[in-house]
């Protein structure tokens, strides 16, 4: 409940959200965007598009008919970086690969590990750039580079929508990329049926695009769309007047702490909990997406569990409120 110390503004319920994405996901198909589940790890493409693509050549800008047993054409160059991407999927390269993903912190519990997001990106099966060290033009004196994808794709990233006390709200996944736009529309779906619910502040780390992007739209208008303490410091610039002027936090009143010192909101949770989540990454790394979010479904719940009855025993009880 925040009561405006100069009596200007009514006294009002303040419900504040935090969005951040983690690199934690499964395979999918090779096409972007494509959210048909594959119906085997093994596969490139979704049963929809692997008739079509399962014959194309996999080096990226050829046109050239596939040799049979193959995935590229009759270039030596092309064949070149076929046989090097199976030579590093064999033994040697795998066993040291599977080592380096074990040894990505796993949860014991509930609490948070420390782990580096930059440790969560998944390289297995991205589009590749290969050198091709005989090939060295005469004009330029570089190294011939050939882009090519054999695997199939892996998800964006896992989307949370984290409560600053601790509890997650929702959870989805992005498959192409984390746009201010898809972040609009999960707003809004999450809150379709529960306006009264929405938010009065959102933090969101690239909320300076968010807040352009729907700015005019009226759902969005008693949303206040602030960036949290560490990247605005770190990550925005001071000669953004927008940023500044619109997505300080220091701009609202009701986000401060007592007497104007600190926060009244721990603007940091979604990086505790990215740390904890982030966790699974090894654990989900062969799921098909049905396992995926049954599983981490079940863990997210079982981390609320937890939360809440850690937030009873401190006498704290987060709730929903009736509607006003």
């Amino acid at each position: 409940m925040y009561k405006d110390p100069d009596g200007k503004r009514k006294d009002a319920y303040i419900i504040c959200l935090l969005i951040d994405g983690v690199t934690v996901g499964h395979s999918c198909c090779a096409i972007f965007n494509c959210h048909i589940p594959l119906s085997n790890n093994r596969h490139q493409f979704c049963p929809t598009h692997r008739p079509v693509q399962e014959n194309l050549r996999s080096v990226i800008g050829c046109d050239n008919p596939i040799v049979k047993g193959r995935r590229t054409c009759s270039i030596k160059e092309h064949q070149d970086v076929e046989d090097v991407y199976d030579l590093h999927g064999q033994s040697r390269f795998q066993l040291q690969e599977r080592l380096d993903h074990t040894c990505v912190s796993h949860p014991d519990d509930a609490l948070a590990n420390d782990v580096d997001s930059s440790e969560l990106i998944d390289p297995t099966n991205a589009e590749e750039e290969f050198e091709l060290d005989d090939q060295v033009t005469a004009v330029t004196k570089k190294k011939k580079r050939v882009r090519a994808q054999f695997g199939c794709h892996r998800t964006f990233c896992q989307e949370l929508l984290v409560a600053p006390y601790g509890l997650i709200s929702y959870r989805t996944t992005y498959y192409g990329a984390e746009g201010v736009a898809s972040v609009a529309a999960l707003i809004r779906h999450t809150y379709v049926h529960d306006e009264d619910l929405k938010p009065a502040h959102i933090f969101y780390n690239n909320n300076c695009h968010l807040a352009k992007h729907v700015k005019g739209d009226a759902y969005f208008q008693d949303i206040g769309l602030s960036v949290d303490v560490f990247h605005f410091h770190c990550k925005h610039s001071e000669k953004d007047t927008f940023c500044q002027e619109n997505c300080n936090p220091a701009v609202f009143p009701e986000l401060k702490g007592e007497g104007g010192k600190g926060w009244f909101f721990n603007l940091s949770i979604t990086e505790q909990t990215n740390a904890w989540f982030g966790g699974y990454h090894s654990i989900c790394w062969e799921m098909l997406v049905d396992k995926f979010n049954f599983f981490l479904g079940e863990m997210i719940i079982r981390c609320n569990r937890g939360t809440l009855q850690k937030l009873a025993e401190g006498g704290q009880t987060p709730c929903y409120w009736p509607c006003m």
